[in-house]
Parts: structure tokens; sequence; C-alpha cells
């Protein structure tokens, strides 16, 4: 007779073409080299803080928003052709998706090179036009971003086809390279010429990357044209693409209305930015998670032709990082307030929305296998809806939040609650329609157990703690009693939930 447990485990454990092991493998790579850039990252954050104002800091996060729209200049044709190339690579017949991907690579270059030309326009719109010293730090920085727009498309779409051929250990490396010449070239460039040796610095990062790739290129791309696949590939990408711009926009949201509603707005931004720098960190984490097992759905879904099989996949995968994403969200809970408070005194108002901001930067997480699957499976339209709904309710929280006056921590509140809403919607209408009722019922079990205990005991005990106040021997302690129960939840979910047999590679009989 089997155990309540063993009833949540399927009969037949569903694995990647190549194998879990594989899988466990690209994720001991590039979460080592994650955690490494976040070491750098975090010096690097907290070395720009030291060298810029809090205001300064602001504009600096605005033209990042700014630079991250240029991915989604392209029109969509470059997720088409990835996407394809990934259901190629399952199937075995990729010169077809081969030639897409040069089609959009030329694609791609033509619209990012015209985005740029927008920035600079603007630019120089505000150098001619504004007569303050804030109208000139904005100008300097637009005409920088949009020299800098081309150059990192074109390594980022890249550095896309290296993860669409599971070539992990590359992209790790390059990502400890741009980590390493943030920190130095962009931090000695700050401390020496301010917000514009930034903008330098940043150039002088992106075009290192250029010549790593450059001789690490996963495809030698040419420039072609076909304007019928081109139309084909963008039907496929433009769902994508739009779903991906709203997300992106979702995920600023805060920022951007924090800019508009509040009128000393570039000194709020720059303090909210401690919490987001937090965040970004933890997301960053469970994003590439999500790009290791991310292009084996598409080869698994053109491997088999079967939904339910990249489903079941896709939930597994769900359960692990969300298991893999519970400890460092409960640390962050637990530590980073009352360290950033003393290393950062300026922006201590911007600690008190870590407390929302954290738990919905892990729902944000969870959501990603089940966007993930809907691409795969050609269902992206499902995806740009959910995205689409979950975005008129950040817009709707943050209004009322900010007028209604309840600062950072409103919005961050309301954020959070945002994020909940999209890890729902994007579950209800991916992963549940395509798994069974015992494959539904591990898959909510299987997330509460990874995430439930240690992010809900790290919430508590930070509860009733200030961050100026917390003395380190309790943080301490409170940090040992988290790992402690997240270990025994890793525990329970590798000896009772299948976890272990996964890993081993064998399956329930």
């Amino acid at each position: 007779m089997s155990t309540p447990a063993e009833a949540l485990l399927p009969t037949t454990i569903d694995r990647p073409l190549n194998g879990w092991r594989r899988v466990f493998g690209d994720w001991l790579v590039v979460g080592s080299a994650t955690a490494v850039c976040h070491v750098l990252g975090a010096a690097t954050s907290l070395l720009l803080r030291w060298l810029l104002s809090p205001a300064q800091m602001g504009i600096w996060q605005a033209l990042k928003l700014f630079l991250s729209y240029g991915n989604y200049a392209n029109l969509g044709i470059s997720k088409g052709a990835v996407r394809e190339f990934n259901v190629a690579l399952g199937s075995g017949r990729t010169d077809r998706a081969r030639r897409g991907l040069n089609l959009a690579f030329t694609v791609n270059m033509l619209t990012s090179a015209l985005y740029a030309a927008v920035l600079v326009g603007v630019g120089l719109w505000i150098a001619l036009t504004g007569n303050s010293v804030w109208a000139t730090q904005w100008a300097v920085g637009l005409l920088a971003v949009g020299a800098v727009a081309v150059l990192v498309r074109y390594v980022t779409f890249h550095v896309t086809i290296l993860r669409a051929n599971q070539d992990f250990t590359t992209t790790s490396q390059l990502s400890i390279l741009e980590g390493l010449l943030t920190l130095s070239v962009c931090g000695l460039a700050t401390w020496r010429w301010g917000l514009p040796g930034l903008y330098g610095g940043t150039l002088v990062v992106l075009l290192a990357s250029l010549a790593f790739i450059r001789r690490r290129a996963a495809a030698v791309l040419r420039p072609a044209w076909d304007t019928a696949e081109i139309r084909r590939l963008i039907a496929i990408g433009a769902p994508i693409l739009l779903a991906g711009t709203v997300s992106s926009l979702f995920r600023s949201l805060d920022k951007l209305m924090i800019l508009a509603y509040l009128s000393d707005r570039e000194f709020q931004l720059g303090c909210y930015s401690v919490a987001l720098m937090v965040t970004a960190q933890l997301f960053g984490l469970g994003n590439v998670l999500s790009m290791v097992t991310g292009p084996r759905y598409g080869e698994t879904f053109g491997r088999t032709g079967d939904r339910r099989c990249v489903a079941r996949l896709a939930a597994r995968a769900g359960e692990l990082q969300a298991a893999a994403m519970a400890l460092p969200a409960a640390l962050a809970l637990i530590a980073a307030p009352p360290v950033l408070a003393r290393l950062l005194p300026d922006y201590e108002t911007g600690l008190a929305p870590l407390k929302y901001l954290v738990p919905g930067a892990v729902a944000l997480v969870l959501a990603l296998p089940g966007s993930q699957y809907l691409i795969a499976v050609g269902r992206q339209r499902r995806a740009l809806a959910a995205v689409l709904i979950a975005t008129a309710v950040a817009v709707l929280g943050n209004h009322l939040a900010l007028s209604g006056g309840y600062g950072l921590s409103g919005v961050a509140a309301a954020t959070a609650a945002a994020y909940g809403v999209y890890f729902l919607l994007v579950s209800a209408v991916s992963l549940w329609g395509d798994l069974d009722g015992s494959a539904r019922t591990r898959y909510v079990a299987m997330l509460a157990l990874a995430v439930g205990p240690t992010v809900g005991l790290a919430l508590w005990l930070g509860h009733s703690s200030s961050a100026a106040e917390a003395h380190w021997p309790t943080v301490a302690a409170n940090a040992a009693a988290v790992l402690a129960v997240w270990g025994l939840t890793i525990a329970c979910g590798w000896h009772r939930g299948g976890w272990g047999k996964e890993f081993r590679g064998t399956r329930q009989p």
C-alpha cells in the first residue's frame, strides 16, 4: 500500500532528451557562474551607490530600462527563429531553422540600429531644448545608451543561440567576464568621471563581450533576406515579442510609476533601487535556471509532438527551480536589510519594500516554466493574455498606492500582488490544462513544500525586527533556522517526492 507522499509520484518520470543528470550538471555550471556573478554584481552595485548620489542612480536605473527595451525592437523574428531552432533540434531537421537564424540576424541588426537612432535623436532634442543640470544628465545618458544599443543586441542574440545549443559553459564564462570587467572598469571610470565614466565603462565591457562572442560564436551568421520566410518567422515570434515587451514593462512598471507620480522621483527611485538590487539578483538566478531547461521544452516537443510530455517536464523543472530559489530568497529577507542599512544608510528608506518584493520575485520565477512551455508548444498568445491582465492589476495597484500616500512600501506590496496574480494566470493557461489530476496535485504540493516553509519562516522572523537595529547574533541565528528548515524540505523532496530518483536516472515501475 502506497503512502500519501508516494501517491503523488507519477507512474513514469518524464525527463529531457539527455536526462536529468545533464540538467543538474548544467544547473551546477550555470549556478556556480551565477553565484560568482552575484558576488561581483553586488559589489558593483554597492560601489556605484557609494560613488553616485541616489538621484544619479535613479537616472542610471531609468537609462538601463530604455536600453533593455532595445531587445524588443526586432519585430519578434529572432524569438521566432530561435523557437523554430529549438524544436528542430528535437526533430533533427535543422537546415531550414539555421537559415532562419541568418534572416533573424539581418532583421535584428537593422531594427536595433533604428532604435539606437531614436534614442540618440531624443537625447539631442533634450540637449538642445533643456536648460538645467538634470536635462544635461538625461541628454548625455540617452546619447550613450543609443551608442551601445546595437552592440547589446548583437551580443544578446548570439548568447540566445548558445543557450539554444545548450552551450552553457560558454555563456557562463561570458557572464563571469562581464561581471569582472563591470566591477573593475565601470567602477574605476565612475570614480574618476561620475555618470559619464559609467557610460564609457559600459561601452568597454560590451566591446570585450563582442570580442569573446566572435571567438566562441555558436553559429556563423550572415546577412540574408527572404520576405516570405521573414513574414512566417515574424508571425511566430511577434506574440512572443509582444509578451516579452509587456513582461519587461510589467517588471519595470513600479519604477516607471515612481518616476511619474513622485515629485522627488530621482531620489525615491534611487532608494527603491536598493530593494530592486536584491530582487534582481534573485530573479536573475531563477531566470538562468530556466534558461537551462527552456530549450529542452522545445526539443521535447520537436521529438514527441505531445504537449502533455512537455507539460510534465516543465512541472518537474518548476518544482526543482522552486527548491533552488527558496533558500536564497529566505536569506535575502533575513540578511539583506541589516547589511544594506549599515553599508548604505542614505538608501535606508528603500529597504522596507524588500519584505514584499522578495516573495514577488519568487512568484515571477515560479511562472517561468509555464511561460516557456507556452512558447515551446506554440501557445504564446496565452502568455500574452496572462501578462496583459497582470499588468492591468499592477497599474491599478501602483496607482492606488502612490495616490493614497503609501510610499515605496505600498508600491512594493502592489507590485508583489500583481506578480502573484501573474503566476496564477500563467499556471492556469499553461501546465494546468495538460496535467492530469494526480500531476496537478503533485505540482501544487511540491511547490508548497519547496517554498512555503522556508520563505514563510524568513518572513515571520524578519517581521518584528528593524533593519537598523538588528543584532548580528540574531541575524546569524535566524539564518541558521532558515537553513535548517530548507534542508528538511529538500530531504523530504529528495526521498519522498522522487527528486532523488530523477537525479539517479531511474524510473518508477
